[in-house]
C-alpha cells in the first residue's frame, strides 16, 4: 500500500506539470516569433491577439482529478506508514 500510495501521490503532479510546461514552451516560442498564442485552440496565430486563458480554466477536470488522485495517494501513504512503520535505518548497526 505504501508503494502505490507514493506512486499515486507523485505521478499526477508530474504529469500535470509536464503538460503545462510543454504548452508554456509552445506559447513562448509563438510570442518570440511575433505571434499570439491561442490558448483555447492551442495554435500560434499571427493575425489576431488572444487573451491568456489559465490552464485550470481550460483543463479543470484533469487538474481536479489529478489532485484528487494525489490526495488518495497521500492517504494511502500515511496509512501504509502507520501500519508498517518507518523502520530503522539499514546502515545503522
Amino acid at each position: 500500500m505504501l508503494r502505490w500510495g507514493m506512486i499515486l501521490l507523485f505521478v499526477p503532479s508530474v504529469v500535470l506539470v509536464t503538460l503545462y510546461m510543454l504548452e508554456a514552451q509552445s506559447a513562448v516560442r509563438c510570442v518570440q516569433a511575433l505571434g499570439s498564442w491561442d490558448y483555447v485552440l492551442g495554435i500560434c496565430d499571427s493575425a489576431a491577439k488572444h487573451d491568456v486563458v489559465p490552464y485550470m480554466v481550460r483543463h479543470g477536470m484533469w487538474v481536479n482529478m489529478g489532485m484528487l488522485v494525489s490526495i488518495v495517494g497521500l492517504c494511502m501513504t500515511t496509512w501504509g506508514m502507520m501500519i508498517r512503520g518507518m523502520g530503522a535505518a539499514k546502515d545503522v548497526e
